[in-house]
């Protein structure tokens, strides 16, 4: 495993979390702001303004005191650094390096069942569960209503082998006893869900709504089937997450979460419920509504003071940013697994979740193409990315600033473009109805060469400009003034 600093409390612990974000000065605490739109608003006002601070919600009307909603969860280095693991003063390709070795090295850890937790402080079965008691929040004017599961683990367990999925999916709540779940089809909750469903059984679920960062980290990644999200975030953090058994189904739900919801879903021919619209991640309604499963909630568990963790999507270069650490390592390891040379970064800029960008030191003619076509090879980039930009060495993927230089003054449309078919999520806004009808889920993607050309990189001009290496002599001797 790597050496690099750890800080795995913070990962696990949401209360630690919260604390943590507190003492970088990365908390907001606001009271009084309505469930219906104003959390939602004040969420995006606060993504837009780049500042980064997590917000927490407390005397949220119609409410008790202390029931409250923490949003913006990971919008800052300082949190994403937390959610992994790691000191809050990590960033950029460093944090995506440290994950690549950890992953590289990765030996998972199965989770560890604790006696005592925090989450029974609070306990109701049957007949005394009520969701409703909870500030979840109706985030966007036109969803269908209100949303309890956006920064959520819904926890399940394969009927065949045993094997635990940890997957994030939306939640929406109907009534006291009432959800409803939407997952993507062909995800592994919903793999799962369906066999229970062929033998004519309702499925077993936990819905973690107070969600430790960590988790959200292991569960909205792209894990291989049949390992746990469980084992994975404890190899990744080298050290066991700590559970608790949930009483009513016996799954294993994270020990230091806030919320948790248990219970079953149903055969859809025995129960549905209409379930959206929702604007997702990509920052559109592209899903609409339609009658989907339900969860039907038969025990509550929750800490004193309760904390609703809520992510909702916004526009793509406003989300989280999380997971773009795991994705880029691994789309790092695979290229060097797949034999391609000197790849020195890859990055998911902020401004377009659709967009990857690499950066290679040149060997051969096509290398960089070679690059970019490596991306698509991938899981985690060969989806719905519409473009691969791949640049030179010393060009800083982190800043989309140098991106775009670099496209602007080494790329040439015409010969330095490749325009390909990659596979799309239903979510995607520009799939049109006819394709989604058919379930031809496929888009376009273009991969950009916006590197010096290779044939004749050594007589390109030279960049105008103060040299790395002097900056930071002259930023170390004027670090007072500047």
């Amino acid at each position: 495993m790597t050496s690099e600093p750890r800080d795995v409390e913070a990962a696990l612990n949401l209360r630690t979390f919260i604390h943590r974000l507190r003492q970088a000065g990365k908390l907001k605490e606001i009271r009084d702001a309505h469930w219906d739109l104003e959390i939602g608003a004040l969420t995006e006002i606060a993504a837009e303004s780049g500042e980064g601070s997590a917000l927490l919600f407390d005397a949220v009307p119609d409410h008790p005191e202390g029931y409250r909603v923490l949003s913006n969860v990971l919008r800052s280095p300082e949190s994403d650094a937390l959610a992994l693991g790691m000191p809050p003063d990590v960033r950029g390709l460093e944090v995506v390096q440290a994950v690549k070795g950890r992953l590289q090295d990765l030996k998972p850890i199965p989770p560890t069942e604790i006696g005592e937790s925090p989450l029974l402080e609070n306990v109701a079965f049957d007949g005394d569960v009520n969701v409703l008691k909870f500030p979840t929040p109706k985030w966007h004017a036109d969803d269908g209503g209100r949303y309890i599961g956006t920064f959520t683990a819904t926890v399940c367990r394969d009927p065949d082998t045993g094997y635990v999925n940890v997957g994030t999916y939306r939640v929406q709540v109907h009534d006291e006893n009432t959800v409803g779940v939407w997952m993507i089809p062909g995800k592994h909750g919903d793999l799962i869900t369906r066999k229970y469903w062929a033998r004519g059984e309702s499925c077993p679920v936990a819905i973690v709504c107070g969600l430790p960062p960590g988790m959200m980290t292991a569960s909205a990644v792209g894990i291989p089937w049949n390992m746990s999200e469980y084992d994975f975030l404890g190899g990744l953090l080298e050290t066991p997450v700590p559970v608790i058994k949930a009483q009513k189904t016996g799954l294993p739900v994270p020990a230091f979460a806030d919320i948790v919801l248990e219970g079953h879903i149903p055969p859809p021919e025995q129960e549905t419920h209409e379930e959206g619209p929702f604007g997702e991640w990509p920052g559109y309604y592209a899903s609409g509504s339609r009658q989907a499963p339900v969860v039907k909630v038969e025990a509550v568990y929750h800490r004193d003071d309760p904390i609703i963790t809520g992510d909702p999507p916004l526009r793509t270069f406003l989300n989280s940013e999380t997971h773009k650490y795991i994705r880029s390592a691994n789309i790092w390891s695979a290229m060097e697994r797949a034999g391609i040379p000197d790849v020195q970064g890859v990055w998911f800029p902020k401004q377009g979740r659709f967009v990857v960008t690499v950066a290679v030191r040149q060997r051969y003619s096509g290398h960089a193409k070679q690059a970019g076509y490596g991306v698509l090879a991938t899981r985690d980039g060969g989806r719905d990315v519409r473009m691969v930009i791949v640049v030179d060495e010393d060009v800083d993927i982190t800043n989309v600033g140098e991106v775009l230089w670099a496209m602007s003054t080494r790329w040439d449309p015409r010969s330095d473009s490749e325009i390909l078919d990659v596979a799309a999520s239903i979510l995607n806004p520009r799939l049109s109805p006819e394709d989604k009808q058919r379930r031809e889920l496929t888009t376009g993607c273009m991969v950009v060469d916006a590197c010096r050309p290779y044939a004749w990189k050594d007589d390109f001009p030279g960049i105008s400009g103060v040299s790395a290496e002097y900056k930071a002599k002259v930023r170390a001797k004027w670090a007072d003034r500047l």
